[in-house]
């Protein structure tokens, strides 16, 4: 199978919080996060002119391959949630939380749909669904 590098799909689940910290989450969902980004602290490392953090955001990215559906990702936070519901159901009071997607297609066009049985299931959980849309680049676009 031949890998399109300009088409590619990503999610991360995240979880932000005003009070609770990066420690207490993981304490409560036994889950390692990929990346955090703690309250207090400048959006640009090293750089104390940048804004200051107002939520600690607890990140989790998908394992799953940047070529896979976008609906797999789903399907992956979906086991996540369900694996960790107790977790989340005692957060929920003071956290949002969110799968957040990408997706890029070669030419610009494209997209998914997630079955009806999947956001169903979603719907159990406290959690909202991000799309966020890369087209490609104004460079990409000029050698088609």
């Amino acid at each position: 199978m031949q890998i399109d590098k300009e088409r590619w799909t990503s999610a991360v689940f995240r979880i932000c919080s005003e009070t609770k910290s990066i420690e207490d989450i993981c304490a409560t969902i036994h889950e390692q996060p990929t990346k955090v980004f703690k309250k207090g602290t400048h959006c640009i490392e090293g750089n104390p002119k940048s804004h200051i953090r107002e939520v600690n955001l607890w990140l989790l990215k998908s394992k799953l391959s940047d070529q896979e559906p976008l609906e797999a990702h789903i399907e992956h936070f979906l086991s996540f949630l369900k694996e960790n519901a107790e977790g989340i159901g005692e957060l929920q009071t003071e956290c949002e939380f969110d799968i957040f997607c990408g997706f890029s297609s070669q030419n610009g066009q494209g997209g998914f749909t997630l079955d009806h049985k999947i956001l169903k299931e979603l719907t159990a959980y406290p959690v909202d669904l991000c799309l966020d849309l890369y087209p490609p680049s104004l460079e990409e676009s000029n050698e088609m």
